[in-house]
């Protein structure tokens, strides 16, 4: 049932991007109260734009048919996703490991979960920076409580990714390998 695959550099690159720019765009996001002009503001408005060109590039990687990134097989919201998805929580209920393919069951699920609200704070996060100048305006008050919902659903993500990176390497699964290892396909 699990393909072996590896990631090309590309998707590695996309990959490590998205972890760099994302964790370090939401750690400093309480530096970017002291608002627009700030050093704080200013850090984190670029390390959160180089999220968002991240992203775009992934969501254009994924609309091709690159074998490690496309979205034409990947279905996060299909019956057959959810079927694995409790099968999954079933067997982690067991004490064992999933053994799905790329993108399948809880796996899935929560690469979907990743890239949705990685994309969420992106766009808000964008938004807000080219409204800055208008910080009283109603729209800004409203696409600024939309992206701090979002920035809480950020540590649930990652406590979920790298959660399961650890549980998977306990359980002599290295699946986090395959992101650092020098091969690629």
């Amino acid at each position: 049932m699990n393909e072996q695959y590896s990631y090309p550099r590309y998707a590695k690159l996309i990959h490590l991007c998205i972890a760099l720019f994302g964790v370090a765009a939401f750690l400093t996001g309480e530096l970017a109260e002291d608002g627009f002009s700030s050093y704080g503001y200013m850090l984190h408005s670029y390390l959160g734009l180089s999220l968002a060109d991240t992203m775009f590039l992934r969501i254009l990687v994924g609309l091709t048919y690159s074998k490690s990134l496309s979205f034409k097989k990947w279905q996060p919201f299909s019956r057959q996703q959810w079927r694995f998805v409790f099968e999954d929580c079933r067997a982690l209920l067991r004490l064992k490991i999933p053994s799905r393919g790329r993108h399948e069951g809880l796996a899935g699920i929560t690469q979907a979960f990743g890239l949705v609200i990685f994309t969420w704070m992106s766009v808000t996060g964008t938004m807000l920076f080219m409204l800055g100048s208008e910080i009283g305006n109603e729209a800004f008050k409203l696409i600024e409580e939309i992206h701090e919902v979002g920035e809480s659903l950020i540590p649930l993500y990652l406590a979920l990714h790298v959660g399961a990176v650890i549980i998977h390497s306990l359980y002599g699964k290295s699946i986090w390998k395959k992101m650092f290892s020098c091969k690629s396909s």
